[in-house]
């Protein structure tokens, strides 16, 4: 059996949160960040990535604390043929109350090699409502919390797509204890990795950062590892937030400017 080349990608906009996200990734693939991507053009990055047959698709601000769980799924996903999995977008946790056939994009398993055998971006493009949604159909079950079928995000038509041609596996998760963050379970039922959502408030933001930087310590105790900056990346990082906040003044006095016109 061919073994087939896994990459981990991820849409990145915080180098911070990205390395704190990594650190916890410990699995032995290609880490690919990706930036200055719209939120449906990086899936199209991940497939002109021909190298890649299988894409482990991670926020930078889900951070994983049980790899054993995390490799289970991703032996269970590539041995059953599954060509997308993650949690339903609605109907599963509070935060997303959208459509339960989309998997949100903070985390998937996606087998690109598969995916590119059919792909066609002129079939997702016609793709301009959602379509009619059969609870049994896309296994009810794990439907627990309201959801709403419409087009919420850019990224809807290619997950659509998905879909309707391919296998989905479908992830059960739950609301973790800080009121606002994503538990999400392998296929096992295993809780394997926390979603904080927010990601653009961290450093931005006193209650989100505390919030998420709980979420990572209580990463750190349950696999047992601390994470640590070096010198030259606590620069780099505030550089970054220095040079972010003057961007969101600047764009704010654009504004300012334009309304008083």
């Amino acid at each position: 059996m061919e073994i087939p080349c896994i990459k981990i990608f991820t849409r990145s906009m915080n180098p911070a949160l990205y390395d704190r996200a990594m650190f916890f990734m410990d699995l032995p693939y290609p880490k690919v960040r990706l930036t200055q991507t719209t939120a449906d053009g990086y899936f199209y990055k991940m497939l002109e990535d021909v190298d890649a047959d299988i894409a482990i698709n991670i926020d930078e601000d889900a951070f994983v604390f049980n790899l054993e769980a995390l490799k289970q799924l991703i032996e269970f996903v590539i041995e059953n043929d599954y060509v997308n999995c993650g949690m339903r977008d609605g109907g599963v946790v509070d935060m997303r109350p959208y459509s339960p056939v989309v998997t949100n994009p903070y985390f998937n398993i996606l087998n690109l090699k598969l995916i590119r055998e059919q792909f066609s971006e002129h079939e997702i493009r016609k793709i301009k409502e959602h379509p009619n949604f059969d609870s049994k159909t896309y296994s009810g079950s794990l439907l627990k919390m309201p959801y709403e079928i419409c087009l919420a995000e850019p990224y809807y038509p290619f997950f659509i797509w998905l879909s309707m041609n391919f296998k989905t596996l479908y992830l059960d998760a739950e609301e973790h204890s800080d009121n606002y963050s994503t538990m999400l379970k392998n296929h096992l039922g295993e809780p394997f990795l926390i979603h904080t959502w927010f990601s653009r408030h961290y450093y931005f933001d006193c209650f989100h950062t505390k919030r998420i930087d709980a979420v990572i310590h209580f990463c750190e105790l349950k696999t047992d590892k601390e994470f640590s900056d070096s010198l030259s990346k606590k620069l780099r990082n505030m550089g970054w937030v220095i040079f972010t906040f003057l961007n969101i003044q600047r764009r704010k006095i654009r504004r300012w400017i334009y309304l008083k016109k």
